[in-house]
């Protein structure tokens, strides 16, 4: 069994939850039984009700969300650039990284320097140069409104980790109902990635007297390119 196996495997075992302590034994079938048709539920949904659930769980974490085109995409992106100030981005080596490197370039108004990262940048560098980031998700989720970012050589973690701006793209017809489908339908990559991020907002944190702030330790700011489109 490999490693992909053992995780589908604890992901399908999951499925059955562990009996509470204060549970009785004849309760276990009917959770299991609600589980079951909660997740029925989201996948009997039509597409554009997973895309307007997607949509507001993101707005309700603070991100924004931008509906565009594949054609327009990343002009948009480097208006919405120019206009914050963003002086330095950062993309993940990949073929729309280097399309938005491009608009950016056509872009008159954007004073934005922008590269590829193809190699790591030193702590210094990517905490204080930084301003934005980069990256492509390979899907969302519904259900929380999440991004799955699967993270390589091409697309590096620090990317939607640190940069304050973190900017994401997405196809709309990527959408999923949950994680758990998104495993059911087995659209994970056969070779798994190091790391996989799902992201649902700006980071945020309640450590310090449970007060809620956003941009603690990590990005300030999501925004979330839908590909309406594609």
């Amino acid at each position: 069994m490999n490693s992909r196996e053992r995780i589908l495997q604890r992901l399908y075992a999951s499925q059955t939850p562990a009996q509470n302590p204060g549970q009785k034994p004849g309760n276990r079938s009917q959770t299991t039984g609600i589980q079951a048709e909660h997740a029925a539920g989201w996948t009997q949904l039509a597409q554009s009700e997973w895309l307007a659930s997607f949509k507001q769980n993101l707005l309700d974490n603070h991100a924004e969300v931008i509906e565009t085109t594949t054609a327009s995409w990343a002009t948009e992106l480097a208006q919405q650039l120019t206009a914050r100030g963003v002086k330095r981005l950062l993309s993940g080596e990949h073929e729309q990284g280097q399309v938005l490197l491009n608009a950016l370039a056509e872009h008159q108004a954007a004073a934005v320097d922008a590269s590829l990262l193809t190699e790591p940048l030193s702590k210094e560098e990517l905490f204080t140069a930084a301003d934005a980031g980069f990256s492509v998700a390979s899907a969302g989720l519904a259900e929380t409104g999440s991004l799955l970012v699967e993270t390589g050589p091409q697309e590096p973690r620090a990317l939607s980790l640190v940069p304050p701006l973190n900017i994401i793209l997405l196809n709309a017809s990527a959408i999923t109902a949950s994680f758990l489908t998104l495993v059911q339908a087995q659209k994970l990559p056969a070779q798994l990635p190091t790391n996989v991020l799902l992201i649902s907002g700006p980071s945020k944190t309640a450590d310090i007297q449970q007060t809620l702030a956003y941009g603690a330790h990590g990005p300030k700011e999501l925004i979330v390119l839908l590909l309406t489109d594609a």
